[in-house]
């Protein structure tokens, strides 16, 4: 992994350094607290914030309280926000739309454009492209909801099936569209493309292992590595890498390429085209292994807030490069720093 790089601010070499007898060591998990002046001070050396959106923005249960109202406060601070989730379900197009439905953004009047958010969904379709399969010439299985292959036909321009089509399918239709022959036929198939499914099922898991297993040149794709997401309270569902390992294990094949989030390529990419320096942006998210990971990759200040799906005693039982600068219970408290 790439060193951390920070800025050199006077003010704030107490709050991230902590001297021993030979050296100085970067503090992790420290607690942001408004009324810290080196705390506000950090707040204004931040240029950009780059936020997570499942478990930070919004749970599957509903609204975080005080993250539209933060946002807000952000903008109007002349902050550039922007978002990168490994959520794979919907297109950029549908994520903002999403976000404008919410009340609380409505309330607000917060508006956020397709290009300030960068999903999972979005990275497989250019990884796509970087191997070449690109254009309707070339077939590519979903397994995932229909954001995803809609991406990648806008995206990658291929011929992108399965994903909705399936949702209802039974064993039944296994062996009667299967046997003894496969439709399309494996070696059309380029790609194998599996997401976040809320209808994913033993007949997705039969089309996309099968065309791995017939067809040697078919590349396995996963759109992101997370394990599972909040449903709400205490409760989890399980997230993409649960569906792939389904996959996976039936195939006898693991994914060539895992895009989304922690990718350090993404990431670079990410601050690049926005012309932002990583040592003026912050990272924020509720996983340390995937969003934590993210932002370090390239030296970002990083943010772990509570309100998501990874528990406290997880997040510092991970490993040590996943360390999260800061931690707050929510991305309330950026508001309060400003």
């Amino acid at each position: 992994m790439a060193a951390d790089s920070f800025g050199c601010w006077s003010c704030l070499q107490g709050l991230f350094t902590r001297r021993s007898r030979s050296s100085s060591q970067t503090q992790y998990f420290v607690r942001l607290r408004p009324d810290e002046k080196d705390h506000r001070e950090w707040m204004k050396s931040m240029k950009a914030f780059i936020f997570d959106m499942d478990g930070v923005l919004y749970t599957f249960a509903g609204g975080i309280e005080g993250a539209a109202a933060s946002l807000k406060s952000l903008q109007t601070a002349g902050k550039t926000v922007l978002f990168m989730t490994n959520n794979s379900t919907k297109s950029q197009e549908e994520v903002v739309e999403s976000l404008s439905r919410r009340r609380s953004f409505q309330d607000l009047n917060i508006i956020f454009e397709p290009d300030e958010v960068m999903t999972s969904a979005v990275a497989a379709a250019e990884y796509l492209e970087s191997r070449g399969i690109s254009g309707p010439g070339y077939k590519v299985y979903v397994a995932g909801m229909a954001g995803l292959a809609k991406t990648l036909r806008d995206k990658a321009g291929v011929s992108a099936f399965g994903a909705e089509e399936d949702d209802c399918k039974r064993k039944e239709d296994c062996v009667r569209e299967f046997m003894p022959n496969m439709i399309p036929p494996p070696e059309e198939v380029a790609a194998v493309v599996v997401g976040e499914d809320f209808h994913f099922n033993y007949y997705k898991i039969t089309r996309a292992a099968n065309y791995l297993r017939q067809n040697p040149k078919c590349i396995f794709v996963s759109t992101n590595p997370d394990p599972r997401a909040l449903l709400g309270g205490s409760v989890v569902v399980p997230a993409t890498s649960a569906m792939v390992a389904a996959i996976a294990e039936t195939a006898g094949r693991w994914p060539v390429m895992t895009c989304g989030k922690p990718s350090a390529q993404l990431a670079q990419q990410i601050l690049d085209r926005r012309g932002l320096d990583a040592s003026s942006t912050c990272m924020v998210g509720d996983r340390t292994d995937t969003d934590i990971a993210f932002g370090r990759n390239v030296g970002m200040y990083t943010l772990w807030v509570e309100s998501g799906s990874m528990s406290e005693v997880e997040a510092r039982s991970s490993d040590p490069l996943c360390s999260p600068h800061f931690t707050a219970p929510s991305i309330a408290t950026l508001a309060k720093l400003l």
